[in-house]
């Protein structure tokens, strides 16, 4: 029984995807916009920007370290891959080579967080689309993040995290909008102080 209820279901999506192919994109038949709190969004950012801070304050870091960084930000970012994070913090020439087992942190791009001076979250909202098919209904988290100081080279400068439900109703990590980190010339990871 259970196995003609998947095969069903499997087929039921299938037909709605097809739909969807077939007749262009689907527009929601409403749209909500909804403020999420500040200090729960703070919250949700936190755990990955903490990983960050602390990996990157250091000048180097152990091979058990490096591979415990890359698991915990692969929790917290759901496995998202193009920030390749290894790349962005370490030197590529050792932590590729398995014999070297103190890595060196790359000094040359910085990650701004909220727990540097001037670096805010600045609005937490949560879209909600409504279709026809309620199967297609979605909802997404769009966390902002700004600097709001007076330094040219950051003028401007600004980081979404952006998180989708899943089945179990929590909020996941899904992409990033805006700039990930800096490389500019001048900047380096300890651009700004922390808090």
């Amino acid at each position: 029984m259970k196995r003609i209820l998947l095969v069903m279901s499997v087929l039921c999506f299938s037909l709605i995807l097809y739909s969807c192919a077939n007749r262009g994109k689907i527009e929601p038949l409403r749209t909500e916009t909804i403020d999420f709190d500040i200090n729960k969004a703070t919250q949700i950012v936190q755990r990955g920007e903490k990983t960050i801070v602390d990996i990157s304050s250091k000048d180097t870091a152990t091979r058990e370290e490096f591979n415990q960084f890359l698991i915990e930000l692969d929790k917290v970012f759901n496995g998202y891959e193009e920030a390749q994070w290894e790349y962005m913090f370490f030197n590529n020439g050792e932590f590729e080579n398995e014999d070297i087992t103190t890595l060196h942190l790359n000094k040359d791009t910085f990650y701004p967080t909220i727990y540097h001076k001037d670096i805010e979250i600045v609005s937490a909202q949560i879209e909600n689309d409504y279709y026809e098919n309620e199967i297609l209904n979605s909802s997404t988290l769009t966390i902002r993040e700004e600097y709001l100081g007076g330094d040219s080279k950051l003028k401007n400068w600004f980081r979404e995290y952006i998180y989708q439900k899943n089945e179990e109703d929590e909020w996941v990590f899904h992409t990033f909008n805006g700039e990930i980190n800096l490389g500019e010339d001048g900047i380096t990871s300890d651009y700004l102080e922390l808090k």
